[in-house]
């Protein structure tokens, strides 16, 4: 338990400070009115669909990074070599989807029109995603460090990483697009600043630190070549599969809310951030659970995946009921911090508990598909995500939506991860006797 909770401490903290950057942006955004929270709300889920793609992909180094930490135990000599590969395919994986991807933005002033979404919204909602896609480049390389460092259980510099980014992001921000004038672009644009500064300085220290420096993708560059990106693919797009579905329930909400009105979409991408301010916890608990995980895999240690597994659950169970009481009990507090009026306050109270619900089997999914990730499986949980969000959570949110507007999206969107929670949980448990049978038969043979 001890272990657990000192590598998931600094990275849930890590997370908060994360998920203050986005709220500090939203915040400005509404005291910009409340169509440049829409705007800006609908720009930030269109490009956090696109750039879960390549943060997917390239963020799954973490995973590799900590199977071959674990080889080390047996083979120090192999797992190194394993450490410097996988460091050296993401951060080539990252230059090239930062290019393809940033090209696909171009289209999305047609997707926002095909979609329906008020046409008023389209021009500043492409001058915010116009300006924080100069961020995807620094903020996967951000990934791939932060991949290093935590398998090595150096999480207090990610923690200490994450506060920089806040602390320079909201003065440029606020200057940007206030004194400068410059509103949404300013917003993206200090965003895109903030990360380009805190990835050379959080790069420049660590490898300037013994243990990572041999690790550094500058030295040993005969090892680049092209093959370097087949496991982070072979593992990465299915991860980014998962991740697109569940993110195609979420923002396929968000579409949905924007055919309603646009304070029905103002206050959407408000409960998105109730929902992301407890998957930023449930995320970096996860994560520390996988690593873990990732380390007993890679040194064949299964008893110790399942006590992890275990012990995981039960505090994230526990941890997401909590949090979903507490936003039940002071809808108040979010509509005072959101600046809300009167009628958006009154709908708030209307949705809010669907939100909170929605809480503890988002946690349920989340931790479940990190854990099996930390094994190395991937393509069960991805086609189980596609049958739980899209077979179930959409179709419900689109049957709920004419009977019981923002409420029924929300519904669906609950069902959705629901139905995915157990779905996951029950692969894990199979996953894990599987692996556990397998030890006991290879331990016989012996």
């Amino acid at each position: 338990m001890k272990k657990i909770l000192s590598l998931a401490v600094p990275l849930i903290i890590s997370q908060m400070i994360s998920m203050a950057l986005v709220l500090t942006d939203v915040w400005m955004m509404s005291r910009l009115s409340v169509s440049a929270l829409a705007a800006g709300g609908l720009g930030a889920s269109i490009y956090s669909f696109v750039f879960i793609i390549a943060g997917s992909s390239v963020g799954c180094v973490a995973n590799l990074v900590a199977i071959a930490y674990g080889q080390r135990v047996a083979r120090p000599e192999f797992g190194n070599q394993q450490i410097r590969l996988a460091i050296k395919g993401a951060v080539l994986l990252s230059f090239i989807l930062s290019v393809i991807l940033s090209l696909c933005f171009a289209f999305v002033p047609q997707l926002l029109a095909a979609t329906k979404q008020p046409s008023e919204l389209v021009a500043p909602a492409m001058e915010y995603v116009n300006a924080l896609k100069w961020a995807m480049l620094p903020s996967l390389l951000l990934l791939v460090l932060r991949g290093l460092t935590s398998a090595f259980g150096n999480v207090r510099s990610i923690m200490v990483m994450s506060l920089l980014t806040v602390t320079l992001n909201v003065p440029i921000s606020y200057v940007l697009a206030f004194s400068l004038d410059l509103g949404l672009t300013g917003l993206g644009a200090g965003t895109a600043l903030a990360a380009l500064i805190v990835t050379i300085g959080y790069g420049a220290w660590v490898f300037k630190r013994p243990e990572y420096l041999s690790f550094a993708p500058w030295h040993n560059r005969e090892e680049y070549s092209w093959s370097l990106l087949t496991p982070l693919l072979a593992m990465g797009l299915p991860i980014a599969m998962a991740a697109l579905l569940e993110h195609g329930l979420i923002y396929g909400g968000t579409l949905m809310a924007g055919t309603i009105s646009i304070a029905a979409l103002a206050l959407h991408q408000i409960l998105l951030q109730c929902l992301s301010f407890t998957w930023n916890i449930n995320f970096g608990f996860s994560q520390a659970a996988a690593i873990l995980v990732g380390q007993d895999f890679g040194a064949e240690n299964y008893q110790g995946i399942k006590q992890t597994a275990l012990r995981s659950f039960g505090i994230t169970t526990l941890l997401s009921v909590v949090l979903a009481g507490g936003f039940i009990l002071w809808p108040e507090v979010i509509a005072h911090f959101f600046n809300l009026d009167s009628e958006l306050s009154t709908l708030l109270n209307l949705v809010l508990w669907v939100v909170a619900l929605s809480f503890i089997v988002d946690a349920w999914q989340l931790l479940a598909i990190n854990l099996l990730r930390g094994m190395k499986i991937v393509m069960r949980p991805t086609l189980l995500t596609a049958i739980g969000y899209w077979l179930f959570g959409l179709p419900a949110a689109w049957l709920l939506m004419p009977g019981y507007q923002l409420t029924g999206i929300w519904a669906g969107i609950g069902i959705g991860l629901g139905v995915t929670g157990v779905l996951l949980l029950v692969q894990l448990l199979i996953a894990i006797r599987k692996q556990r049978s397998g030890n006991l038969v290879s331990v016989a043979s012996h």
